[in-house]
């Protein structure tokens, strides 16, 4: 994939504002067991190409979408943060060339990877709604 683009997808939000996790806090759950049989294929794949990845955070009960009153995919335990350290540009590639099949985000403040299950879209250097 050439820079011209990804830097076309980092301006590209192909879906709607309520797949956006919460971004706020990251502070949660690490633990893959609440995670949905689809989200934890997803990570199998993930791993599988890159490793055993650092998991920031997967299951958040009641979270919510930053600035909204929408739930988060990781209420719901659709959504993994994680990091590949060193690696996050060639992860990110490979997300979205590969998953079809949910969401793929990166945050400018913020050096892990939000990925989920449901609608697909692209989304590199969002805000993270962190005030």
């Amino acid at each position: 994939m050439s820079k011209g683009m990804i830097a076309a997808l980092s301006l590209v939000l192909i879906s709607t504002a309520p797949t956006i996790a919460d971004a706020r806090s990251n502070s949660g759950d690490t633990s893959t067991a609440c995670l949905t049989s689809s989200a934890r294929n997803l990570l199998a794949r993930i791993r599988a190409q890159f490793g055993n990845v650092q998991i920031v955070s997967t299951c958040r009960p009641g979270a919510r979408i930053a600035g909204t009153s929408h739930p988060s995919r990781h209420a719901s335990g659709q959504a993994i943060d994680f990091r590949v350290p060193g690696r996050k540009a060639e992860v990110v590639r490979w997300l979205i060339a590969n998953h079809r099949s949910g969401g793929t985000m990166t945050y400018r403040d913020m050096d892990h990877i939000h990925v989920d299950v449901g609608p697909r879209f692209v989304s590199l250097g969002a805000p993270s709604g962190r005030t």
